[in-house]
């Protein structure tokens, strides 16, 4: 794993979720680290795009999203209607 991919994938995470919001991303209150562990998740991540036999796509609650986050670094948030 590279070093800045837990935290690559963590400003990637918060700015998507901000944007869905339509919010900066410093106004989100809810912080990333209580919410999943960033590196575990980036591990994930890394191993998923490094092998063609691993579809990963995991999905969690962040500031009122539903997050996903796919093995090719795809993070899309959704605040339900």
């Amino acid at each position: 794993m590279t070093p800045d991919l837990a935290d690559d994938l963590c400003w990637h995470i918060v700015s998507t979720v901000a944007d869905e919001r339509g919010v900066e991303p410093e106004r989100i209150e809810d912080r990333l680290y209580d919410v999943i562990d960033v590196e575990s998740l980036a591990h994930l991540v890394d191993q998923a795009s490094e092998s063609e036999s691993i579809d990963l796509s995991v999905s969690f609650r962040m500031a009122g999203c539903f997050v996903t986050v796919t093995g090719e670094e795809t993070v899309r948030a959704t605040a339900p209607s």
